[in-house]
C-alpha cells in the first residue's frame, strides 16, 4: 500500500512539474505610450522584474507618444502569436480599434495606469486619477481655507490620466467656491520644459503671485520649482503640488520645495496586472482588475512613498 502511494505521489508531482513547465513563457506584450517619461520607464523595469519572477516573455513596446504608432505595434503582436496585452493607452480613445482587435480575437488584455473606451469592458490596474486630483484640490482648500489664485498645469491631452486627474482638481475647486480661482490654465504635455517654460512666461502676466501651482505630474511640477528658483522665490512661497511620487519629487517633499505628491503606487499596479494576466492564461482564472486611490505624500508622511528608498537622503 504504501509502494502504490509512493508511486501515485511521484506521478502526480511528474504530472504537476510538466504542466508547469508547458505553462511557461508565455508571451506577453507591454504596450506603453513614451519611455521618455520616467515614471513609464519605471513601470518599464517593474515589468520586467515581474516577468522574469512569473516566468513569462514579456515583450516592452514604446508608443514614442505616437497613437498611430502604438495601435500599429498592437496590430503586429497580434500577428506574431502574442497570448496576453498588458496596454497604457496614449490616447483614450485612439488606441482603441487596437484593444477591440484584441478582445475579437478572443486574447487576454488589460490596461495599466491609463484606460480606454471600447464597447467592451477591459479589466484596468493603476490607482483611481479622478480620486487623487480631488484629493489635491481638498489638499489646497486645507492649506487656504480663505480661497487662492491658482496655476494649473495639465498633462496630455487624450490621455485618461490627464483628463481625470484635472476634473477631479476642477471639481474639487468648484465645490470650494469662487474664493479659488484658477487665473492660467495650460497643458505642459507631462514634460518637465513645459512646465519650467509656462510657469515662467505666466507670473510676469499676473497682477498678483499665485499661492499655488498644481501640477497634473511631477515632471510639470519639478519644471515649475525650477521657474520659481529663477525668479528668486523661496521654497514654499508658492506651494507646489504634484502626481506620480517620483524619486526627485519625494526629495523635493522633503525639502519643502513640493507640498504633496499623490503615489499611485505603479509597482503594486504592473506586479498585480501581470500576475492576473499570468493566471488567466495558465488557469484560465477570471481578470478582475484593481482600482485603489492615490495615497497623498507629504513631509509628514514621506517614508509611506513606494518609491522613497530611491529618494536619497
Amino acid at each position: 500500500m504504501k509502494r502504490i502511494v509512493n508511486v501515485s505521489a511521484t506521478w502526480l508531482a511528474l504530472s504537476l512539474s510538466a504542466s508547469l513547465a508547458h505553462a511557461s513563457n508565455e508571451q506577453v506584450v507591454f504596450s506603453t505610450p513614451n519611455l521618455a517619461m520616467p515614471f513609464e520607464v519605471h513601470m518599464q523595469r517593474t515589468a520586467v522584474k515581474a516577468a522574469k519572477d512569473l516566468g513569462i516573455n514579456l515583450q516592452v513596446l514604446d508608443g514614442q507618444g505616437s497613437s498611430p504608432k502604438q495601435v500599429a505595434d498592437l496590430e503586429n503582436a497580434i500577428t506574431r502569436g502574442t497570448q496576453g496585452f498588458i496596454v497604457s493607452p496614449n490616447d483614450i480613445n485612439a488606441v482603441s480599434s487596437a484593444v477591440t482587435e484584441i478582445q475579437e480575437a478572443s486574447l487576454p488584455v488589460v490596461t495599466l495606469d491609463r484606460s480606454v473606451v471600447t464597447e467592451k469592458k477591459v479589466p484596468h490596474f493603476g490607482a483611481n486619477n479622478y480620486k487623487g486630483g480631488e484629493a489635491i484640490g481638498d489638499f489646497v482648500k486645507a492649506r487656504f481655507p480663505d480661497g487662492a489664485d491658482i496655476v494649473l498645469l495639465t498633462g496630455q491631452p487624450g490621455s485618461s490620466s490627464n483628463i481625470e486627474r484635472t476634473k477631479g482638481i476642477r471639481d474639487s475647486l468648484k465645490a470650494g467656491g469662487d474664493k479659488y480661482r484658477i487665473v492660467a490654465d495650460q497643458t505642459g504635455n507631462w514634460m518637465r520644459s513645459e512646465g519650467m517654460r509656462i510657469v515662467e512666461s505666466v507670473l510676469p502676466s499676473l497682477a498678483k503671485q499665485p499661492q499655488v501651482i498644481l501640477s497634473a505630474n511631477d515632471d510639470m511640477a519639478l519644471g515649475a520649482i525650477e521657474a520659481l528658483q529663477g525668479q528668486g522665490l523661496k521654497a514654499g512661497e508658492v506651494m507646489v503640488t504634484g502626481f506620480d511620487a517620483v524619486p526627485e519629487a519625494l526629495a523635493r517633499v522633503r525639502d519643502g520645495w513640493m507640498a504633496a505628491t499623490a503615489d499611485q503606487r505603479p509597482g503594486y499596479a504592473v506586479t498585480t496586472a501581470l500576475t492576473q494576466l499570468t493566471e488567466n492564461l495558465r488557469n484560465k482564472t477570471p481578470i478582475n482588475g484593481v482600482d485603489y486611490p492615490p495615497t497623498m505624500i507629504t513631509q509628514s508622511n514621506l517614508q509611506e512613498a513606494e518609491r522613497i528608498a530611491e529618494a536619497g537622503k
